[in-house]
């Protein structure tokens, strides 16, 4: 029910990246298809006549790639607003600095709608992410194939030590 005391106040709206232990979860997984969270939030909005939808490079993402909360929250202290909404997207796309991530928050004032958004950028570094990645498995695997020379070397020599030792005392027998 609304307050007629409380006047008509716009949203505002902001994007956050994925969070750190998302990423560093999903990395550790090493799943060729991992998922990272982007987060929508609207805040200090009165009433509480919104729809949130999101845009990836400018087209509208599908129902299924995004969730909303199914009602605004009402803060008891300041009587105003606030909704979340989280859209899924696969790694590679959030390392890529050339995608853009949008948040519209369609907010009805009275008399009519008004989109609010806010906007995010891929990050950079995902190819450093799998270079670092891949030189790290590169260099275990140099060290393991050099560890296997080493031992089939000490194998072979002592192999030899071996033969040279039993073959020693039957040529003493000839002499």
């Amino acid at each position: 029910m609304e307050n007629p005391n409380i006047e008509i106040t716009a949203p505002r709206v902001k994007v956050l990246p994925p969070s750190p232990q998302e990423d560093c979860a999903e990395r550790r997984k090493r799943k060729k298809i991992s998922k990272l969270t982007l987060v929508c939030v609207a805040t200090g909005f009165y009433p509480d006549h919104v729809s949130v939808y999101w845009k990836v490079n400018g087209d509208n993402a599908s129902a299924h790639e995004f969730s909303t909360d199914e009602e605004a929250l009402q803060d008891e202290n300041t009587k105003f607003y606030s909704i979340t909404s989280r859209l899924r997207i696969k790694a590679n796309m959030w390392f890529n600095p050339e995608n853009s991530f949008t948040c519209i928050t369609n907010f009805y004032d009275g008399t009519g709608e008004t989109p609010y958004e806010d906007t995010i950028k891929g990050a950079k570094g995902g190819e450093r992410i799998e270079r670092e990645y891949f030189l790290r498995a590169s260099q275990t695997a140099k060290v393991s194939y050099c560890l296997f020379i080493a031992k089939s070397f000490l194998y072979g020599l002592f192999v030899c030590i071996v033969v040279w030792r039993l073959r020693r005392p039957s040529e003493k027998q000839y002499d």
